[in-house]
Order: structure tokens, then C-alpha cells, then sequence
């Protein structure tokens, strides 16, 4: 089997916290070469943490603790400084791609410039199938751009209003302008805030619009103009749009609905409908899987293994067939 175990399962491993399947694979894997006993007595000698105890952190030290490793991990990600003056001669373009180098990856961002929507003039950003980006908003405003995510702003943006119009899923962090309200528009609610670090997933092909709250507050509104719900941190708010109604979650876990903006997609208790359109996005391709009536629910998260890998592992689950051709990828139950 060409696949190494993910480092989280052999630390489980080595710690004697894995489930008896997870153990097995292992122990498959070991037996596979030398080579492979040799990795695991290297990461055995080196990891000096098995026999500590886990440290338990309050909510206050869990949110100063995120804004360090923020501060450590979203600078490494080139930036588009998106000034009004730049703003201004990149209208003289119809599209434009620009270069994203991110950690261990590269992205492509095209940038479509005085597009007439609506009567208004508006600069647009988008990422493809399998890229994402970083941009900065005349205001300031950081904005961190998932797989096939468009967003786009009017000319006159941080003068008399601070409102973009989101298709896919962003991830803000707000300047924050007391007079000068920041709204994010999708088609189904609106996120209106003044300063604050929230993630909003709005793909026009998914059953549900969601909003995660990291930090701040925000308040969700429906397209009529009335208040849905006033959001506090570790606060999710999911839209249903077949049944046109919506669920709150309060005192999640906000941190893992913005993963991605470093590298890292996790899925914890997901049915297999949204792992599957996740790891599309993720990786770029489209899946034909037959997932109907299929009842369990997976936990595990994505860093830097490849769609192979993580087919591999999910065999390890639950036993499947795939062929991956180019971006077109066919699985099988057995």
C-alpha cells in the first residue's frame, strides 16, 4: 500500500490511544519495509511530549493563545494590496492573474476589474477550483479566499459604505471603522459588522449558508432586513435553505471552520455528502461517489496529504474502489 500513516495517527500509535483498526493499518504499514520502523523509533526518540499531560486552556487563554499562532501563520501568505490607487489602473485591465506563493502551495488569483453589476461599477477577486488567496481591502480589511470563492466591491468602497458581495466561502478580519459598518452580502443572509474575525461559507451549490464567529461580534440578517441573531465568539449560525430556516450553535469551536486560511481542512462527525464536496474544493477535482443512504460520519483532517492519501485512509474506514483520471475521480463501495 503506497500511503504513509498521517503524523496524528502514528502519535496515537505510539501513545497506545489508537482504535484497534487504526492500530491494525499501522502495523500494516510497519510491516511493509524497515524503513518504515526506522521512521516511527525516529519519531518516537524525538517527540518529547508523549508522556506530558494535555494542557487545558479557558476560553480566554484559548483566544489569546489563536491570535499568536494567527500572528506566526497568516504573514507567511503573500498579500494583494488592493489600495485605491492600484485600484484605479488595474481598471485599465479586463483580467489579470497574479502569482500567490502560501505554504507549500501556489495559487492563482484572477482579478476582473470595473465589472457592471446592478448599474455599479465593482472591482472583482475570484480563486479557482483548488486555489486560494489572501487580499487586503482599501480599508485594511484582511480577507482570506477559499477554493471557487468570488468576492466583489463597488469603486467607491471605505467612503461611503464598506459592503462586498460574497459567492464561496472568506474568511474577514474586520478594521475596525466605528461609523463605517462592514457588511458581507450573500444570497441568502447578510453579516454586518464593525470590527471582528469571522468566516462566512456562501457557495450557491451548497444545502446550507453558515456563518462562524472567531472573535468580535457580528449580526446576521436576513434579505428581508430583519435581525436573525446577534452572534458571539465560537458562535455558528447555519442557514438552511431548503427549509428556508436556521440553527444556532453556540460555544463551538470557531477555529476549525478557518483552518483552511492556514492550510489545514478538518472534519469533525461530517457526513460523507460534505466531506466529499469539501474535498473537491480542496483539491480540485470532481468526485463521482455514490453517497445515499450512506450513514456514517468521518472525523479527520487534511494538511498535506494528497487526494490519494486521504482515499487511502477513508479505505481504511469504510472499504471503497477509486480511480482518479486528471480531475475526474470515480469511488466504489465494496
Amino acid at each position: 500500500m503506497d500511503y504513509k500513516p498521517p503524523l496524528d495517527l502514528l502519535v496515537r500509535y505510539l501513545q497506545k490511544e489508537c482504535t484497534a483498526t487504526e492500530c491494525s493499518f499501522v502495523e500494516a504499514w510497519l510491516s511493509e519495509d524497515e524503513g518504515n520502523y526506522l521512521y516511527l523509533e525516529g519519531l518516537e526518540k524525538e517527540w518529547v511530549h508523549f508522556d506530558a499531560k494535555s494542557l487545558v486552556l479557558n476560553s480566554r487563554e484559548r483566544k489569546q493563545v489563536w491570535r499568536v499562532i494567527r500572528s506566526h501563520i497568516r504573514p507567511a501568505v503573500t498579500m494583494i494590496e488592493m489600495s485605491r490607487t492600484r485600484l484605479w489602473i488595474s481598471a485599465l485591465a479586463i483580467a489579470s492573474i497574479m502569482l500567490l506563493v502560501g505554504i507549500g502551495a501556489t495559487f492563482l488569483v484572477e482579478r476582473e476589474s470595473w465589472r457592471q453589476i446592478g448599474g455599479q461599477q465593482l472591482s472583482v477577486v475570484k480563486t479557482n477550483t483548488g486555489q486560494k488567496s489572501h487580499v487586503i481591502l482599501p480599508d485594511g480589511t484582511k480577507v482570506w479566499l477559499n477554493s471557487g470563492t468570488k468576492i466583489s466591491y463597488s469603486n467607491n468602497f471605505n467612503q461611503y459604505n464598506r459592503e462586498v458581495f460574497l459567492e464561496g466561502e472568506a474568511f474577514f478580519d474586520v478594521v475596525h471603522y466605528e461609523n463605517l459598518p462592514f457588511t458581507v452580502n450573500t444570497t441568502d443572509i447578510d453579516v454586518v459588522v464593525k470590527g471582528t474575525a469571522f468566516d462566512v461559507s456562501a457557495y450557491k451549490d451548497d444545502t446550507f449558508t453558515e456563518v462562524s464567529l472567531l472573535e468580535g461580534m457580528v449580526e446576521v440578517y436576513g434579505k428581508d432586513g430583519v435581525l436573525v441573531k446577534a452572534l458571539k465568539p465560537n458562535d455558528l449560525l447555519r442557514y438552511d435553505k431548503l427549509k428556508s430556516s436556521y440553527a444556532l450553535l453556540r460555544g463551538g469551536n470557531a477555529e476549525q471552520y478557518s483552518t483552511w486560511t492556514a492550510e489545514e481542512l478538518v472534519f469533525e462527525n461530517e457526513s460523507l455528502a460534505v466531506v466529499i464536496k469539501k474535498m473537491e474544493r480542496w483539491y480540485g477535482v470532481k468526485i463521482d461517489w455514490p453517497y445515499d443512504g450512506v450513514k456514517k460520519n468521518y472525523t479527520f483532517r487534511i494538511k498535506t496529504e494528497s487526494l490519494r492519501e486521504i482515499l487511502q485512509l477513508i479505505n481504511v474506514i469504510t472499504p471503497i474502489d477509486y480511480v482518479i483520471q486528471g480531475s475526474d475521480v470515480r469511488v466504489n463501495f465494496r
